[in-house]
C-alpha cells in the first residue's frame, strides 16, 4: 500500500506537468471575423401562398407578383477566452441585412416596391467545447442572448416618413464549426453552422446561420 501511495504521489505531478506543458500551445484568446448568411423563418409564408391568396381576393387573376426573400447577408464577429484545451467562453455579435418581401404590380401600371430593408442583430454569450489537433480545431457551442430586428429605413406615408417598428427578443443558438490552422496564431474557419431559436411575441421562429472567415489566436506559448 505504501508503494502504491508513493507511486500515485509521483505520478500525479507528472500528469499535471505534462498537461500544463501541452496547454502552453493553447491560445488564451481567439477572435473571429467573417461573412454570415442568415436564413429567416418566414412561418410558412411563400411566394406561391401569397399569390394564391391574391388570386382569391381578385377573383382568380392577381395583378401583382410577390417575392419572399428569407436570405439575409451580413457579418459575424466573436471573441473567445479559453480556460483549457477543451473549454472556453464566447461572446458573439452577428448581423444580417435584407428585404424579406417585395411586390410588383403587373397592371394597370408596372410598379414595383418592397418594405424597407430589415436589419437583424444578435448578441449572444455562452460556453464552447473544442477538440484541438495540430491541423484543425472542431468546436461546438451553446449561446444565449438577444436578437434585435428593425427597419434600415423609414416608411413613407403621404409624403411623411415614419420610423419602422422594431423589437428585441430572447434568442439562443446551438451549433459548431471547423477551423483549419494556417499558423500558430492564424486559422481559417471554413464553416460554422448554427440553429437559432428566437422567442418572438406570442410565437417563435427557427433561423439558420452559416458563417465563414478567419480566426486570430493570441497568448499562450511564445
Amino acid at each position: 500500500m505504501s508503494r502504491l501511495c508513493i507511486g500515485v504521489f509521483l505520478l500525479v505531478p507528472a500528469i499535471f506537468f505534462r498537461s500544463s506543458a501541452s496547454g502552453q500551445d493553447l491560445p488564451k484568446g481567439e477572435v473571429f471575423g467573417g461573412y454570415s448568411y442568415l436564413h429567416v423563418d418566414t412561418h410558412g409564408i411563400t411566394t406561391s401562398a401569397l399569390t394564391n391568396e391574391c388570386n382569391i381576393v381578385f377573383g382568380g387573376t392577381c395583378p401583382a407578383t410577390f417575392g419572399v426573400h428569407p436570405g439575409f447577408n451580413g457579418w459575424n464577429v466573436a471573441a473567445q477566452g479559453n480556460i483549457n484545451q477543451w473549454f472556453g467562453v464566447k461572446a458573439q455579435v452577428a448581423a444580417g441585412y435584407g428585404n424579406i418581401l417585395s411586390v410588383k404590380f403587373n397592371s394597370p401600371l408596372p410598379i414595383a416596391f418592397g418594405i424597407p430593408g430589415q436589419h437583424i442583430y444578435d448578441v449572444l454569450f455562452g460556453p464552447v467545447i473544442s477538440k484541438r489537433s495540430q491541423g484543425y480545431t472542431a468546436f461546438a457551442h451553446g449561446l444565449i442572448g438577444l436578437q434585435h430586428v428593425g427597419l434600415t429605413g423609414n416608411i413613407p406615408v403621404g409624403g411623411i416618413s415614419f420610423s419602422g417598428p422594431s423589437e428585441t427578443n430572447l434568442a439562443f443558438a446551438l451549433g459548431g464549426g471547423l477551423d483549419v490552422k494556417a499558423s500558430r496564431h492564424f486559422a481559417v474557419r471554413i464553416g460554422q453552422f448554427d440553429y437559432e431559436f428566437v422567442n418572438t411575441s406570442g410565437s417563435h421562429q427557427n433561423d439558420f446561420r452559416f458563417s465563414a472567415g478567419v480566426v486570430f489566436g493570441f497568448g499562450g506559448k511564445h
